[in-house]
């Protein structure tokens, strides 16, 4: 494990991780950031360390929240898809099956016709 740091409000934070993860902690310290400045809390304004992470923890629950939400609504209509798909693929297929049903039957009467017309003007 890797030792880094962090500065979320102002303080650093040491956090460990994986090799080859300090670009994402940086990233995810970065949000965490961001979601603090969001807060709009003057620098002079008295509030606990504690009450701030909490309200930042919150604030990106709601956003993993909201992403969670819009995965889910992208995997059913995904789904949807697939059903529209199969009902498509089965619609096809039924098509598919009668233009070969309806051109062997004008291939049989073609072929009888033929015979007739052989029939007709071989000599007996």
């Amino acid at each position: 494990m890797r030792q880094m740091k962090v500065r979320v409000n102002g303080r650093d934070y040491r956090v460990s991780c994986a090799p080859g993860d300090e670009a994402k902690i940086s990233d995810l310290a970065e949000y965490l950031q961001a979601k603090v400045e969001s807060l709009g809390i003057p620098a002079n304004t008295p509030v606990a360390e504690a009450q701030v992470l909490l309200l930042v923890g919150l604030l990106a629950a709601d956003d993993l929240s909201d992403r969670m939400n819009e995965i889910e609504a992208l995997q059913a209509e995904v789904e949807q898809l697939r059903g529209e798909i199969s009902r498509l693929h089965h619609e096809h297929s039924n098509r598919v099956s009668t233009y070969e049903t309806r051109a062997a039957q004008g291939l049989e009467k073609a072929a009888a016709r033929v015979e007739q017309l052989v029939a007709r003007f071989e000599p007996v």
